[in-house]
């Protein structure tokens, strides 16, 4: 992600019951159900991929680049042109991303073009104090590239998001210890201080007019099974 927000969630366990409560037609709240459920289907994808990921040894060309920014202090990052502007902390439940710092150039340069240059990371992943460099994220526009790795890993493509609205693939990287790194969306030991109050209350508006959509959505099915059954009858009359 090369701008920040924190990631939203709806559950679909709270939605479908809601769907299929009712006299629906069952061809009709199957593709409601549907519907929902690709909607979801792509962040439950990267938070499973996060939870089986594991660390593996660091490749050697991954080492080398890793040895250029790990030790880095906030000052550094900040003099090699990385800027967290906001400084947010993103995090899920399959874990947390950290701080972007976010290389205007270099991220100019390579996410149009659909480029990935493995010894420039566009974006370096800060902890939550913003004290310790964790890891490092690559992003490369969708322009018909096709299959794309770096560092001998597979690098998946990600539907459009607030800062990066077109479809992009996407690596984070993550230092472990001894040599290893997470290659993973998120990574399981970062954590984000909890927001407070005030900042979680848009969370809770968003969420709120989601399932009024998504009543107005079950309300007009409802709506239009009644009025085809109604002209059913009268039909037969």
């Amino acid at each position: 992600m090369s701008r920040h927000f924190r990631p939203r969630s709806v559950r679909a366990g709270s939605l479908i019951p809601m769907i299929l409560s009712g006299p629906v037609s069952h061809t009709l709240g199957l593709a409601v159900v549907l519907a929902v459920l690709s909607s979801l289907m792509l962040p439950i994808a990267v938070l499973a991929s996060s939870h089986t990921a594991t660390p593996i040894d660091q490749p050697a060309d991954f080492a080398a680049v890793r040895a250029s920014f790990e030790g880095m202090s906030v000052a550094d990052v900040e003099a090699a042109g990385y800027v967290a502007d906001p400084p947010e902390c993103v995090s899920s439940p399959a874990g947390g991303m950290g701080i972007h710092a976010v290389n205007g150039q270099l991220i100019g340069q390579q996410f149009p073009s659909g480029t990935m240059d493995p010894e420039n990371p566009p974006i370096v992943l800060l902890d939550s104090s913003m004290t310790t460099v964790i890891g490092l994220e690559w992003e490369a526009q969708d322009i018909g590239q096709g299959e794309t790795t770096l560092f001998g890993q597979p690098v998946v493509i990600q539907p459009g998001h607030p800062g990066a609205e077109e479809d992009h693939y996407m690596l984070h990287a993550y230092f472990r210890p001894n040599g290893q790194v997470l290659f993973a969306p998120f990574d399981p030991e970062v954590t984000c201080p909890l927001p407070d109050a005030a900042m979680e209350q848009p969370d809770s508006m968003d969420l709120s007019l989601v399932y009024v959509g998504v009543g107005v959505i079950v309300f007009g099915a409802l709506f239009a099974a009644r009025r085809l059954r109604h002209v059913r009858r009268s039909g037969r009359a």
